[in-house]
């Protein structure tokens, strides 16, 4: 991994990953997990990864959320742990993401675009952009003024489109781009059955045989036709 990937994990502070859907967000977290154990010592805890990290705290509410000190926390499934669609529970978010950062803490959350919410995109110090459409973020939000203050040939008018194998992350000052190798031993999806597939060519074999056969007796047929007429 590269060394300023590392880097901004090394005090407290709030990362997001933001991409939209099968942008490979997720296997973007399983690598920098991955490489942070190879070059680092930490405690992970996390939430909603549907791969299990050896040697990792699973937490499955806000209370325990609050209680993690001195981590790096991974959230991948975010609106399931908050409803950042009701303003009523923005006040108790805020606090407790600044419990998160007063316990020293690293939280990484990963999110589509239209869920980096106002308040939320304001405590973010990086974020991590995988293949966005810009119509989905919200307008006026800082996540929106960072996409689009990117300057390079990946955006356009309506997409920012990065390959699922590289990542723009934005530190707070400059961006820069990194590759992300493929990582198939956390790819969940890759043992979906496929919903269509193509018929069997041995079926057209036996609809072959059916004529073959049929056509055998057309012939037969006519032998037999034949012998009557003494033709």
């Amino acid at each position: 991994m590269e060394k300023q990937l590392i880097n901004l994990f090394n005090k407290p502070k709030f990362i997001g990953i933001v991409g939209d859907v099968n942008s490979a967000k997720s296997n973007l977290l399983y690598y920098l997990i991955t490489e942070l154990k190879k070059a680092t010592k930490f405690k992970l805890v996390t939430y909603g990864l549907r791969r299990t990290i050896k040697g990792s705290q699973e937490i499955f509410s806000v209370q325990e959320l609050e209680t993690i000190e001195n981590s790096i926390i991974v959230l991948d499934e975010v609106m399931s742990m908050w409803d950042l669609d009701n303003r009523k529970e923005k006040k108790m978010i805020e606090k407790t993401l600044r419990l998160i950062f007063h316990n020293n803490n690293v939280l990484v959350i990963c999110a589509l675009p239209e869920n980096i919410k106002k308040f939320i995109a304001n405590k973010l110090d990086v974020i991590m952009f995988k293949k966005c459409t810009l119509g989905d973020f919200i307008n006026g939000s800082k996540a929106k003024r960072i996409v689009l203050s990117y300057k390079n040939n990946e955006l356009g008018s309506s997409v920012l489109n990065i390959q699922k194998g590289d990542v723009v992350v934005f530190d707070g000052t400059h961006y820069n781009k990194y590759i992300i190798p493929y990582l198939k031993e956390y790819d969940t999806k890759a043992k979906n059955v496929p919903i269509i597939v193509p018929k069997e060519v041995r079926k057209k074999g036996k609809n072959m045989k059916k004529t073959n056969n049929n056509e055998k007796g057309v012939k037969n047929n006519v032998k037999i036709r034949n012998t009557k007429t003494g033709i």
